[in-house]
């Protein structure tokens, strides 16, 4: 019966939509200036799907701004994100991965304007690879939100949003140089004339292999030369119909050494993405009718691919050891409807077509399939301006796994002007992908062996999430936030014994319960004198309901400190930041608790970065990272000290 209302509802919606539209052309209200033009604080669209303040949304949301994203100097995404309270970045072999509410990459849905990034290894998205010049802001959405965006959405969303040009005609170059060879290079190119707008990005990164041990000839980190080119484009067709596309090329080229008792092996890689997007958006507004206040209809189509090729070459006789091409293809069509009923109703209808095709020589049969096929509604309910509740559910038909239903509950109360209170409830559910499930590799280098389970079923989740947003006087804003998730079938890779070359042997397995639970605080300390701070603290626990075992690859306490200082007269800047995380989980020998020798030691990391405006279009910075030279590559692949300076000119 609930289904067959869906479906009701959905054709009533857009059988009036269609009438509106044939009948009521005369009443439709045009307007040259776009409708975020009018708005006076940052507009956000990740936590609905459709536009709000952020003070307004009833979804818990962070945001990391254009200005803030340029005062870190960060070369990609993973770099901002780590200086955000409540995130941590892990860095390994595999890539920067990030991890939220105490669930890892594989559970964080990574968007660029709202379309899925590809190209995960072992789960683990890498946020290195994601350039951070043509970003204008990015919008953390903290919870399951699968009522939404469906598979994979347990922990949360992180959006990134890209920028439209700002200016008739202006471009931006900048080159960084740092120790060990690390180069960053950037350029941007806006125009924006009459009804069309657009911003082309390019940037070129490089950094040679870096070796902390030198009794042998294994690189701890690997070098890599990258380049990624970004367009995105506006047209205006009408003064309520615009059309956007978005690309973005993405190549890169890695090299590193592993030894392995007498035989030296050259480890080479080879990552290429690249996607597009094109997407229509059509608003309408009906003043002569009571009930139905304003519209918008939303299609996009969207396709991207990704290429991961790596090498293993025994140096001493040129041959190949092992090889492995992964080409990853995903395309999809959406469309989103939203309108106003009664007046304090908004009300999102959306659907999606997703193919996914990965062929790799690491899966069983070399290539498999993905079709995906979705179907969710949401109602924004405001009583009154002081309340907001969001209810909401979402169906996806999975190919392998069926039909899923992922409802979500959220709600917004402003006590007073100045405190806001955020609640809500969700169901998130993650299906194992073909990796999971069919995966069998073997490293020769290092000797660790992982095996698939075609016997795994769907991870599922209840989140629930209370935020509490206090501005206790101009220039002090305080946020706490507290979480819990209840994870049933977590999939973890578990050790189950030793490969055939000697090393660790993992299978994918689901845990039958876990949970992970913490609070999150913000203090930000507004500007005095040109000096404005940032205190953030996270608490987390999480274990393994049946065995007590606490989850690998979590900090108990983590904290980020920022202080920065802003000199308008001139135009010089410092921004000085430090993260700290406790000890947490390596591995486990089987027994189920981790001893001391298991655990991965506690750290504190500062970064410091100064810039001053030169002349009229030129800047200069300089800084430092890892200020007191912290490095234990056992466990962390921080590259130690390292000092750098750059120069940008803009026009």
């Amino acid at each position: 019966m609930i289904l067959t209302w869906r479906k009701l509802i959905l054709c009533l919606l857009l059988s009036l939509f269609t009438f509106l539209t044939q009948c009521y052309p005369e009443n439709i209200q045009h307007s040259d200036a776009p409708e975020e033009a009018t708005q006076l604080e940052t507009i956000v669209v990740t936590a609905t799907k459709t536009p709000h303040g952020l003070e307004d949304t009833p979804v818990i949301t962070n945001l990391i701004t254009r200005s803030e994203i340029e005062a870190i100097g960060a070369e990609n995404i993973g770099e901002v994100l780590e200086h955000t309270a409540g995130i941590i970045i892990h860095r390994d072999a595999h890539g920067d991965g990030v991890q939220l509410q105490g669930l890892d990459s594989e559970y964080i849905l990574i968007l660029v304007d709202g379309e899925p990034a590809i190209g995960r290894i072992a789960g683990k998205l890498d946020m290195a690879r994601l350039p951070v010049e043509n970003v204008e802001r990015i919008e953390i959405v903290k919870g399951a939100t699968s009522s939404l965006f469906g598979n994979a959405a347990l922990a949360g969303v992180i959006n990134i949003i890209t920028r439209r040009a700002s200016a008739p005609f202006s471009f931006q170059v900048s080159q960084n140089i740092e120790q060990n060879n690390t180069l960053d290079s950037r350029g941007t190119l806006e125009l924006h004339q009459g009804d069309f707008n657009g911003l082309l990005t390019l940037s070129a990164n490089q950094r040679s292999p870096i070796d902390f041990d030198e009794s042998d000839l294994t690189t701890t980190i690997h070098g890599y030369a990258n380049f990624t080119g970004t367009a995105r484009t506006e047209y205006q067709i009408t003064p309520h119909t615009h059309i956007r596309f978005t690309g973005q090329y993405f190549t890169q080229d890695q090299e590193g050494v592993s030894e392995v008792g007498p035989i030296v092996y050259d480890q080479l890689g080879d990552i290429e993405n690249f996607s597009g997007s094109l997407g229509i958006e059509k608003k309408f507004a009906f003043d002569g009718l009571r009930n139905l206040s304003s519209t918008v209809l939303k299609a996009k189509l969207y396709a991207t691919r990704y290429d991961d090729e790596s090498t293993v070459i025994n140096r001493f006789t040129d041959e190949i050891s092992s090889s492995n091409l992964n080409i990853q293809d995903l395309v999809r069509g959406e469309f989103q409807f939203d309108t106003r009923l009664w007046e304090r109703n908004r009300v999102s209808i959306g659907g999606e077509v997703t193919f996914e095709n990965l062929q790799s020589q690491r899966i069983e049969g070399g290539e498999r399939d993905i079709l995906t096929n979705a179907l969710y509604i949401q109602n924004e309910f405001r009583p009154i301006s002081a309340f907001a509740v969001v209810i909401g559910g979402r169906l996806d038909n999975h190919s392998e796994f069926g039909i899923h239903f992922s409802p979500k509950l959220s709600s917004l109360y402003r006590v007073t002007d100045n405190l806001r209170i955020r609640a809500s409830y969700g169901q998130g559910f993650r299906a194992p992908d073909f990796k999971n499930l069919y995966l069998d590799f073997t490293n020769v280098t290092s000797g660790y062996q992982v095996l698939g389970n075609a016997e795994l079923v769907p991870e599922s989740s209840h989140n629930w999430n209370l935020g509490i947003e206090y501005q206790v006087f101009d220039g002090l804003l305080a946020r706490i936030h507290g979480y819990r998730n209840d994870l049933f079938n977590l999939i973890e890779a578990e050790r189950i014994g030793v490969s055939v070359l000697g090393g660790s042997k993992f299978a994918y397995q689901n845990v039958s319960e876990a949970y992970t639970e913490g609070v999150d605080v913000e203090v930000v300390i507004g500007s005095f004198g040109g000096l404005t701070s940032t205190l953030g603290y996270a608490y987390l626990r999480g274990a393994d309901k049946t065995t007590g075992l606490p989850l690998l690859n979590r900090s108990t306490h983590h904290g980020n400190l920022k202080f920065a200082y802003l000199h308008l007269n001139s135009g010089f800047q410092v921004d000085l930041r430090g993260r700290y995380a406790s000890s947490w989980g390596f591995f486990d020998d089987g027994d189920k608790v981790l001893e001391p020798e298991e655990l991965a030691p506690s750290y504190w990391v500062w970064n410091i970065r100064a810039s001053k405006t030169l002349f009229k279009y030129v800047k200069a910075s300089i800084g430092c990272n890892n200020i007191f030279d912290f490095k234990i590559p056992t466990y962390y692949t921080f590259i130690g000290r390292s000092f750098y300076g750059g120069v940008s000119l803009a026009y």
